[in-house]
């Protein structure tokens, strides 16, 4: 006598029959598979996060810096001692900052960042 296993008696470990195998190895491929997509997607999603973060904190550094300095220029009347003051102070902080870092040639004819001393 031969035992069979139909699909309505249990078999091997419960299980009723062989495409109730099939079904489990597929639905574990279609999961490596759906594992492997959200994997491949993560990485692009972290650094669209991390770029939207980092220019909405120079987006708030720069108004906030900004919108006093340009509020404050435009409320003071343009001819007076204290106008031609903060204009020739921003130009001379324009200045320093381009001597202070400026682009040098290097022994091996190489650009490099050189730092001026004041």
């Amino acid at each position: 006598m031969i035992n069979e296993v139909s699909p309505s008696s249990p078999g091997v470990n419960g299980i009723g029959s062989m495409s109730s195998v099939w079904a489990v190895v597929e639905a574990a491929r279609a999961g490596a598979s759906d594992a492997r997509d959200a994997a491949a997607n993560a990485l692009p999603q972290t650094a669209r996060l991390i770029r939207s973060g980092i220019h909405t904190t120079g987006f708030a550094i720069g108004f906030t810096v900004c919108f006093p300095a340009f509020l404050v220029a435009r409320l003071m009347p343009k001819d007076n001692c204290l106008a031609y003051g903060l204009a020739d102070g921003s130009r001379a902080a324009c200045d320093l900052a381009r001597e202070t870092v400026r682009p040098a040639v290097e022994s091996d004819g190489g650009p490099e960042l050189a730092l001026v001393r004041a």
